[in-house]
């Protein structure tokens, strides 16, 4: 049996302020590690892409932890009406749109590669003959030449 967490219970308006700044802060790095991702993805870095990896998994499990604590708020938030909460609707829009590209540009990537693997795999596995030029100067088929065999291709991520 797992304990429920523990939230800090906001009883001022300045708290209210500080929990909004606090996820705004979080909605930013998150948002900017996304924002890299992406640009390195579009641009085919994927080493560098693939490197923020452990950041982005740091911002997102820090942007959970502060969203949980300001969900456990919402009433007291409603209560004090924080500036902040318009802000962080916005920012939530500007999230979702930056995670929409990232997506995209994975999603083409995949599309990509699958493309490129499918080509390989049809041009090894197609049947070829290879050809000699013969007497007269005519193209000669070699005889004895069998099937290429298929290429193998491990897909692990």
């Amino acid at each position: 049996m797992t304990a429920t967490p523990h939230f800090p219970a906001i009883t001022s308006t300045e708290q209210a302020e500080a929990l909004c700044t606090m996820l705004e802060q979080r909605l930013d790095a998150l948002e900017s590690v996304i924002r890299q991702e992406t640009d390195y993805l579009a641009t085919a870095k994927l080493s560098e892409a693939f490197a923020l990896h452990e950041r982005k998994t740091m911002e997102a499990t820090s942007y959970e932890r502060c969203y949980l604590v300001f969900r456990h708020n919402l009433i007291s938030l409603a209560r004090y009406k924080p500036n902040g909460l318009e802000r962080i609707k916005m920012r939530q829009g500007a999230l979702q749109l930056s995670l929409e590209a990232n997506l995209k540009a994975l999603q083409t990537l995949t599309s990509v590669s699958e493309n490129i693997l499918r080509g390989v795999a049809k041009e090894v596995a197609s049947t070829r003959s290879l050809s000699t030029y013969g007497k007269a100067g005519r193209v000669d088929p070699l005889k004895g030449t069998g099937a290429t065999p298929p290429l193998m291709v491990s897909v692990r991520f």
